[in-house]
């Protein structure tokens, strides 16, 4: 029986430490899904000499043969394995196999020189509850979860790689040091007794980023072959719809990134938030996009929007007097003046104000993974289907007051967080002069 080099039953009953990864996206590009069943004309595939790709359902299907004894490099992207020449610099590889050990072109495990390091985020649901998999609609924000690579182990979860995919998420059954039945990650051992068999566990999914920085829905299948040989890894495979996260760098998106148009008393923002590393500044006073050559020292903008980000130009994001005072329930049409008890609340170094107020109702439901909740300005939904999908972004109903870097007032409310193509990543609001 093909096994892993790293055998997590080695660690039962130790905690793997976890690594918070910033500058995670949450958008998603949909493939051109072919009919029902095709197979290796085109996409998917190619596949290679040990990956298979079938399409089926609107999803693709990869079956891995590691029996070799050898990792099976596979870009995401095309659905083909690939044979870096240096695997731990390369970009030509997102994930990789050998038996139950699956790695990822990140952290220890590689170093795309030219990409982003592939980071998943690993979620379940109760056991016995199929994952609803496909309802995924969008990759959950980083202020909600954590996304991991894979690591170094130490002194309390045992020396050697640690594999994301071999170690998260949390065992439903925790490892028998004696039988080596349990849980591990993506997969359930039978243990000794039942002849050691590997199941993928069915309550588990992944949510993975590419090094082109494209999102994927990603769940795993099955341990054997057709004939009932073990060393063969399958995994259903889908983009998640929305654009990918853009990368450009610099810290200051180029201008282009925000289309205004008037509304009956105020202008409307559609934003392209998409970077991962840079944000969009805006000048509220003259509805304008600016590229501020230094904005932690500038007073040329007032609020900056990056993902499900947004700053102000003040407090701890600059050297404005930008502030807010939100109103969760608040009525746009008559909030024509500033509230005389208005509570102002600037940016802190470990908490912007948008996504901090107003504070949150919803927080951590059960039935939701937990993960669920407020954050400021918009509603994260989880795994759970509020209407709109999984890992879906609502606004949420509040009527924002915002004080520009100058001293003016506005009112703010935020309309969406999806584009008319349903890519994420594209906030729109909306906002107005009061007095």
């Amino acid at each position: 029986m093909l096994r892993s080099r790293h055998p997590a039953a080695l660690l039962a009953g130790l905690i793997l430490p976890v690594m918070l990864l910033g500058g995670c996206a949450d958008d998603l590009s949909p493939p051109d899904h072919q009919d029902d069943d095709t197979t290796q004309d085109g996409l998917p595939g190619p596949g290679g000499p040990q990956a298979t790709f079938t399409a089926t359902g609107g999803y693709y299907h990869g079956d891995i043969d590691t029996t070799a004894g050898n990792w099976v490099y596979i870009d995401l992207e095309t659905q083909t394995q690939v044979a870096p020449d240096a695997p731990d610099a390369s970009d030509d590889w997102d994930i990789a196999f050998l038996g139950t050990d699956i790695k990822l072109n990140g952290g220890v495990s590689g170093a795309p020189p030219g990409g982003q390091p592939v980071v998943v985020y690993p979620d379940k649901v109760d056991a016995g509850t199929p994952y609803p998999w496909e309802s995924v609609t969008g990759a959950p924000p980083p202020s909600a979860v954590d996304y991991l690579t894979d690591e170094r182990g130490g002194l309390f979860t045992g020396f050697g790689t640690q594999y994301v995919f071999a170690n998260h998420p949390e065992a439903d059954l925790e490892p028998d040091r004696l039988t080596g039945e349990g849980d591990h990650g993506w997969y359930h051992d039978a243990g000794i007794p039942a002849g050691s068999a590997i199941t993928a566990r069915d309550n588990v999914a992944y949510v993975i980023r590419s090094v082109e920085c494209r999102y994927f829905n990603l769940r795993m299948t099955g341990y054997n072959s057709p004939e009932g040989s073990d060393g063969h890894p399958q995994f259903d495979l889908i983009e998640i719809p929305g654009s990918p996260c853009s990368t450009d760098g610099g810290g200051v998106v180029p201008l282009g990134a925000v289309t205004f148009s008037g509304t009956a008393d105020g202008q409307r923002a559609d934003v392209d938030a998409s970077s991962e590393e840079a944000w969009v500044y805006i000048d509220l006073i003259n509805a304008l996009q600016v590229e501020p050559a230094s904005p932690d020292d500038e007073l040329t903008w007032d609020i900056a929007v990056q993902r499900t980000d947004i700053r102000l130009n003040g407090g701890a994001s600059g050297p404005g007097d930008a502030a807010l005072h939100d109103m969760l329930g608040g009525d746009w049409t008559s909030t024509t003046s500033v509230p005389g008890d208005a509570e102002w609340h600037s940016d802190e170094t470990d908490a912007l104000a948008f996504v901090t107020y107003p504070p949150a109702e919803n927080t951590g439901d059960g039935a939701c993974g937990g993960i669920n909740g407020d954050f400021g300005w918009y509603y994260y939904s989880g795994f759970c289907n509020d209407g709109n999908g999984v890992h879906h972004i609502s606004p949420r109903d509040v009527v924002y007051v915002v004080r520009d870097r100058s001293g003016t007032f506005w009112r703010l409310r935020m309309l969406g967080y999806y584009d008319d193509a349903g890519s994420s990543a594209h906030p729109s609001f909306e906002f107005a002069p009061i007095q």
